[in-house]
């Protein structure tokens, strides 16, 4: 009995050096490509936070799993998709633009408002697709992979989601 918990004891100090190496090779990176996704930085924070413990927890069972970057952004891209499900149940939340006037637009964040206006607009799988392919920098086929599609319904849905983001933007100009 007394080997049984030494042994949990190895794996929870082996999954916690693991974990915290991927923290440090990952944390920044995956934090910016959920924070694009769901467009909240406390929200995003919090998800990155989520998919590290999901990882921790798999660790701590099993030690000798392999852990990749993929298995990281696919994690994360569900729950943040989860989360925006959650909150499109709740309804919508108050724009940026009406939270007051101290809020200064100037041309830059006027883009970058519109270009997050863009991307809320698309589906969640396309959403999806072009964070990877485009932000994340995955190809079409790890992307593909990593969600559990074909690379061509990648590459349709990114196509699809260039062409809405194309016309939500070249109305706005």
């Amino acid at each position: 009995m007394e080997n049984v918990f030494v042994l949990g004891v190895d794996n929870a100090l082996e999954a916690e050096a693991r974990i915290e190496r991927l923290v440090i090779e990952h944390q920044a990176k995956l934090a910016r490509y959920v924070r694009r996704f769901v467009n909240d930085r406390e929200a995003a924070l919090d998800l990155t936070q989520d998919v590290f413990f999901a990882a921790y927890r798999m660790l701590k069972a099993d030690p000798s799993r392999p852990l990749t970057a993929g298995w990281l952004y696919k994690t994360a891209t569900n729950h943040a998709i989860s989360l925006l499900r959650k909150n499109k149940r709740r309804g919508p939340t108050v724009p940026l633009e009406e939270l007051g006037s101290s809020f200064r637009l100037d041309e830059r964040s006027a883009e970058s408002l519109d270009l997050q206006r863009a991307l809320d607009a698309l589906p969640s799988e396309q959403l999806a697709c072009v964070m990877l392919t485009t932000y994340a920098g995955y190809s079409s086929a790890e992307a593909a992979l990593i969600l559990g599609s074909s690379s061509e319904a990648v590459r349709q849905r990114v196509c699809r989601a260039t062409r809405t983001m194309r016309a939500a933007l070249g109305a706005t100009a």
